[in-house]
């Protein structure tokens, strides 16, 4: 309503709100739509290094989520994702070597959850979890094991998800 009387006062027309709010970029990492593959769509979070971030990202989904999450949980408190990942989430896919925070806090509220080493392996995987609608979330909710960082850990997503894609059409 305000934004509406505003634009009136500027006179500001709405195909140009609309344009300007059109060429607005979204942050890498952050929520990015990589790709749809038969039916089941694809986003990198991988900036959502921390429960908040990852709450937020949970807060715009509606459809069934497989996500794939972990790193370096040892000082992070899951607890404040219990209630949306019962929610929303349909399948989790742990990735790292130790997930065991992860796993027991939210082993009673996923019916399918698994543990792989890699992020390559966690992709392939939730690629089968998946169903016709429904996303597939990389937000780690904690920072890497290893050491990457969260560009690096979503530019390898994007990739392992570009190049199922790519094996898809072929």
């Amino acid at each position: 309503m305000v934004d509406g009387i505003s634009s009136k006062v500027l006179q500001i027309r709405k195909e140009h709100i609309k344009l300007s709010l059109s060429d607005l970029n979204t942050v890498d990492h952050r929520q990015e739509y990589v790709t749809t593959i038969n039916g089941v769509m694809y986003y990198d979070d991988s900036r959502a290094e921390n429960v908040n971030a990852t709450w937020f990202t949970f807060q715009n989904i509606v459809k069934p989520v497989v996500w794939i999450a972990g790193g370096d949980d040892s000082s992070i408190d899951f607890k404040d994702l219990k209630k949306v990942v019962k929610q929303k989430v349909r399948a989790m896919v742990c990735i790292g070597q130790d997930n065991g925070k992860l796993k027991r806090t939210f082993h009673k509220d996923i019916a399918e959850l698994f543990e792989v080493e890699s992020l390559d392996k966690a992709v392939n995987l939730a690629a089968l979890l998946a169903h016709d609608d429904d996303i597939v979330l990389f937000s780690p909710a904690c920072k890497s094991a290893t050491g990457e960082t969260y560009a690096e850990r979503g530019t390898q997503f994007t990739e392992n998800v570009r190049r199922m894609e790519h094996e898809c059409h072929q």
